[in-house]
């Protein structure tokens, strides 16, 4: 079995996003070097929204990489940087990546939401956009050790 972890976010202004940005990049960075990430992608949506979708090998490799200082270090600004936030698990037996559709209709069934400090109304309904843009989709594969 392997384990999935997907994230929305909604990031409030532009002027947040050199920040977000910046915090996003050292997290992947993390990302990529740990052990039992297997792969993944993150897309940018619409109304500044930023997906991610990663695989894992288990449950305690994606608490490492959450524990992660850099990792750490975003979610303690994600609240003030994002209106929006939501995450979701589950186990799967296949090897790959589901599609975004997928994603959507498990974020929308199982998600759970994240504290934000001015939440939207679709946050606090979690009643969240279908993806609109795919096209803006970065894979992400596991460095080489």
């Amino acid at each position: 079995m392997y384990v999935i972890s997907a994230t929305r976010l909604r990031v409030k202004s532009i002027w947040y996003l050199p920040k977000f940005f910046l915090a996003n990049e050292a997290s992947l960075k993390e990302l990529i070097k740990t052990n039992g990430f297997l792969t993944g992608k993150e897309l940018i949506d619409k109304k500044l929204t930023f997906w991610t979708l990663t695989l894992w090998e288990n449950d305690a490799d994606i608490k490492t990489f959450r524990n992660s200082i850099p990792h750490r270090k975003a979610m303690q600004q994600l609240p003030n940087w994002c209106n929006e936030a939501s995450y979701t698990h589950w186990t799967q037996e296949e090897k790959l990546l589901p599609d975004w559709t997928t994603v959507y209709n498990k974020m929308m069934k199982e998600g759970k939401t994240t504290k934000v400090r001015k939440p939207s109304s679709n946050q606090n309904d979690k009643n969240y956009p279908f993806i609109k843009w795919t096209k803006t989709e970065r894979v992400l594969f596991p460095r080489l050790k």
